[in-house]
């Protein structure tokens, strides 16, 4: 499957945090995101720049080029007049505060995903990428991974620009 094919078969929504504190995301067709500090000319008008993670949001649809050579992203906002955020493929999930991450860690990687981190001050969480790499299989296995014995919580890493503070 293509750049341009994952990028398009993103879902819609996706939701983010858990309980009360959940909240839809809604995909931004008129944007996407590429990761990388070389950009393909012509590629639109470059919205914002995240650089601790080297992504453009870009204004428009990605054309046939830029899926081609680039690492495309969605982009999702929610509803209002909130900035957008780039979602990428990695999945953050976290067990039972009395499970170990690898516990599960044959199920998890029925799914199509590998254990890129288990943080040594929480084992009962774990940051997945996809076997494929790609955005949308990561976000489409998404209620799967929620749907897993002991799985508290599953969400996409979402990437948004920082606050300016304003110094006193």
């Amino acid at each position: 499957m293509t750049a341009l094919h994952q990028w398009e078969n993103c879902p819609e929504y996706i939701d983010i945090g858990d309980g009360e504190h959940r909240v839809q995301l809604l995909k931004q067709k008129d944007r996407f995101a590429i990761k990388g500090s070389e950009l393909p000319r012509n590629i639109g008008e470059v919205e914002m720049h995240l650089p601790g993670d080297d992504i453009n949001i870009i204004r428009g649809t990605p054309s046939l080029t830029a899926a081609a050579n680039y690492e495309l992203l969605p982009v999702y906002a929610p509803t209002g007049s909130s900035p957008p955020a780039v979602v990428t493929q990695r999945i953050f999930v976290r067990l039972d505060q009395d499970t170990r991450f690898e516990t599960v860690r044959e199920s998890v990687e029925a799914l199509g995903f590998r254990i890129d981190d288990i943080p040594s001050h929480a084992p009962h969480c774990a940051w997945l990428e996809p076997e494929s790499g790609g955005v949308g299989d990561s976000l489409s296995k998404l209620a799967l991974l929620r749907a897993l014995p002991r799985v508290v919580n599953a969400e996409p890493q979402v990437l948004r620009p920082r606050d300016r503070k304003s110094g006193k």
